[in-house]
């Protein structure tokens, strides 16, 4: 990656705000450098808008950053916090090459205030991780000739730690997978 746009792209999607913006949840996002041919036109473009559904892509240079979230109600109910405490029923080999990351609250408000998301989820003492705040600390991790990267949310992380499954691509909070990754 020569030069990465990825806070620009951020901040394009940021302008999505207010209203039916308040309180939504990405529930998957996309990354990509793109050759140059066929490339999308810069700037930001909706793709989806039905059903609480809402996909989004945003193009600065030659990165792509597609955004599907859920918009309205359905969203409110998705990331209670309560609902940690819940277990993962999944099998996991503990003992695999984990790591953890420590997700500052603060960290969270630096990075909402650079790119301008004011989603309220994002706030409070102990605010949802922004999903794009993930992605880019996973493209500063990704192999050099990474051009892809795609990054599916289950449920929600909170500030505080969060591990890493680099072998399955998998994130967990609290022995509950919340996201899986894949980089190409």
């Amino acid at each position: 990656m020569e030069q990465n746009h990825f806070r620009e792209l951020a901040r394009s999607l940021s302008c999505l705000q207010g209203g039916r913006f308040a309180g939504a949840v990405i529930m998957r996002a996309d990354w990509q450098v793109t050759d140059g041919e066929r490339e999308p036109s810069p700037g930001l473009q909706v793709l989806k808008d039905r059903h609480g559904l809402f996909m989004v892509r945003c193009v600065v240079d030659n990165e792509v950053l597609s955004v599907t979230m859920l918009l309205g109600r359905q969203a409110e109910n998705s990331f209670d916090q309560s609902s940690l405490t819940s277990q993962w029923t999944g099998q996991t080999d503990w003992s695999i090459d984990l790591s953890t990351w420590r997700v500052a609250a603060t960290d969270i408000l630096a990075f909402t205030a650079d790119v301008g998301d004011t989603n309220w989820i994002h706030q409070g003492e102990r605010p949802v991780i922004p999903g794009l705040l993930l992605m880019e600390k996973l493209l500063a991790k990704c192999p050099a000739a990474t051009r892809q990267l795609s990054l599916r949310f289950y449920h929600a992380m909170f500030a505080g730690a969060v591990s890493i499954d680099w072998r399955t691509g998998k994130f967990f909070q609290r022995e509950r997978m919340t996201a899986a990754f894949h980089w190409q």
